[in-house]
């Protein structure tokens, strides 16, 4: 069970990566600049100790990144003409909502593989 819900996790964040999201509408773009790109994660049963610890460095950076991006796109002004129209909210929701859930999906896939990772290392201790 546990290999199908990472490999879930893992499709899941493939065909985010893969452009498979709604682009942010050029207004976003100048505002909030790009969404933070996700970091590419290990196999955990694979990962040596060092790997995992870069990678866990790469998932807080692209999670505070990914925050501050939320906030930035939390806080647009309600009054500019954009707002005004409802097809613009719509695509900032939907938006908002893809780079919530490539964070998600992110910390999630990298805490799988983490589990992964400390599984295999109680197995190599245990030998």
């Amino acid at each position: 069970m546990k290999k199908l819900y990472s490999a879930l996790i893992l499709s899941a964040l493939a065909l985010l990566a893969a452009g498979q999201s709604q682009a942010a509408h050029p207004a976003l773009k100048r505002i909030c600049g790009e969404a933070p790109a996700a970091p590419e994660l290990v196999t955990g049963k694979t990962a040596t100790k060092t790997s995992m610890v870069q990678v866990a460095g790469s998932v807080r950076g692209f999670a505070d990144q990914s925050l501050a991006y939320l906030s930035c796109l939390d806080s647009q002004p309600a009054s500019t003409s954009y707002m005004a129209q409802p097809s613009f909210r719509a695509q900032l929701s939907a938006y908002r909502d893809q780079v919530a859930d490539r964070l998600e999906m992110t910390v999630n896939a990298y805490n799988a593989e983490l589990r992964e990772f400390k599984a295999q290392q109680e197995q190599v201790a245990q030998k």
